[in-house]
């Protein structure tokens, strides 16, 4: 058996490893990537793979999260999932903030949504997405990966999708990882919103309290509080250790579903003095719609703080936006 290598060369940067004849890893090397503007500022920021009726109407929407560069799109392509290269579209510039769709069928898309939508033209090579999930993959002519990530229709990534709603990026502005389904939600309608914003309403003034329930308004927009019905309170369920099964702490709260910009997240104390970030020690294991444009997200808390003498969790907003881009 000869020596090699694993690890991908990507112009995002990486890590290769150097193995030995007998496959033992010999050295490991990390080097910074030099990406290209398209790498650093396009994302899939919506897709519908599986819509009402004869399922025609998919899309895939792009966006330039950029505030400042028009994006070249004409060494873009999709490769994997569904296939179309923006260099024989209708579209191939992208201002900031654009959107771009491609889409599987024209006239069944332009019957549900209407036209005069940025549609740079249809999949090619009677490509298609899948009502099970699969790996998507973006690139440019020199096979650098844009962008490459595998959903999925069953949780954590959000089932609605299955059922004719379209998974939507959080926060794509943020830059995201795509592969990961906690960065993903089910759109606000039924189809999702090709072309435009998934429904934002983020607060103008962040740490104010426009409906003076003594709440920051940016707390308000990530729960989804209406000023016409009771706000629904975060809750704990604690399932005692039985046998040999270990004790089960889940936190569950109810989020704005169509929340762009602000994320939930928790904190955790076993004293009440220090405070620090849960998200290693929690597991995503549930979304589930509720109506009125909420949806509960349910956590696990995983071993050791899950098995710690006492426990004390917080709900905070936590708002990436803010992170500047060019």
């Amino acid at each position: 058996m000869q020596g090699g290598y694993q690890g991908r060369l990507s112009s995002r940067g990486g890590t290769l490893t150097l193995l030995d004849a007998a496959g033992a890893v010999n050295s490991t090397a990390s080097f910074a990537g030099d990406p290209s503007d398209v790498q650093r500022f396009l994302v899939v920021s919506e897709l519908l793979y599986h819509p009402v009726g004869d399922g025609l109407a998919e899309f895939l929407e792009l966006l330039n999260i950029s505030r400042s560069v028009t994006l070249d799109l004409r060494s873009v392509r999709f490769t994997q999932g569904v296939e179309f290269d923006f260099a024989d579209g209708a579209i191939t510039s992208l201002p900031p903030g654009g959107r771009v769709l491609v889409v599987r069928n024209l006239a069944a898309f332009t019957a549900v949504y209407g036209p005069h939508l940025p549609v740079a033209g249809v999949f090619q090579n009677d490509t298609a997405l899948s009502n099970g999930g699969e790996l998507i993959r973006l690139e440019d002519v020199r096979h650098g990966i844009i962008r490459e990530f595998t959903y999925d229709d069953a949780a954590p990534w959000p089932t609605e999708a299955d059922a004719g709603w379209s998974l939507v990026l959080i926060a794509p502005e943020t830059d995201p990882d795509h592969s990961l389904a906690a960065n993903w939600r089910a759109s606000a309608r039924r189809g999702g919103s090709p072309g435009w914003p998934d429904d934002p309403r983020f607060p103008a003034d962040p740490t104010g309290d426009a409906d003076g329930n003594g709440e920051p308004d940016l707390l308000d927009y990530l729960l989804g509080n209406d000023p016409g019905r009771p706000p629904l309170a975060p809750r704990l369920t604690v399932r005692p250790a039985q046998g040999s099964e270990p004790t089960l702490l889940r936190l569950s709260c109810a989020v704005n579903a169509t929340a762009e910009g602000a994320t939930p997240g928790v904190s955790f104390s076993t004293n009440l003095i220090i405070w620090q970030d849960a998200a290693p020690h929690l597991e995503l294991v549930a979304r589930e719609l509720l109506g009125h444009g909420q949806e509960q997200v349910t956590w696990e808390v995983k071993a050791p703080l899950r098995d710690e003498p006492r426990v004390f969790l917080r709900l905070r907003a936590d708002a990436p936006f803010l992170r500047s881009l060019p």
